[in-house]
């Protein structure tokens, strides 16, 4: 396990010791425990239950980026179709 810094939002923002420290510091970080050998994009501090997530937890870098092109895709799609039931909602006004 590795100290970690996020922001205030719970996005990763450091792992340095000395400028994550400074951070918390001024009240504009929180330190965390989060795995060893986990890309930061896969990182996020939980504000609610105040643990750290990890993005696709169980794969390995190549798995989770294979998911994230796919949950990428996914949302496209969804917001393409949305965008379209919108025209055809005001079409039909």
């Amino acid at each position: 396990m590795a100290t970690y810094y996020f922001n205030n939002k719970g996005e990763p923002c450091t792992p340095f010791t000395v400028s994550g420290e400074a951070l918390v510091a001024a009240g504009q970080a929180i330190k965390a425990i989060a795995p060893d050998g986990i890309e930061a994009w896969r990182l996020s501090y939980n504000l609610s239950t105040k643990v750290v997530d990890v993005y696709a937890e169980g794969q390995d870098e190549a798995g989770a980026i294979a998911k994230k092109l796919e949950d990428d895709a996914t949302e496209a799609a969804a917001t393409l179709q949305a965008e379209k039931d919108a025209r055809a909602a005001n079409e039909a006004e």
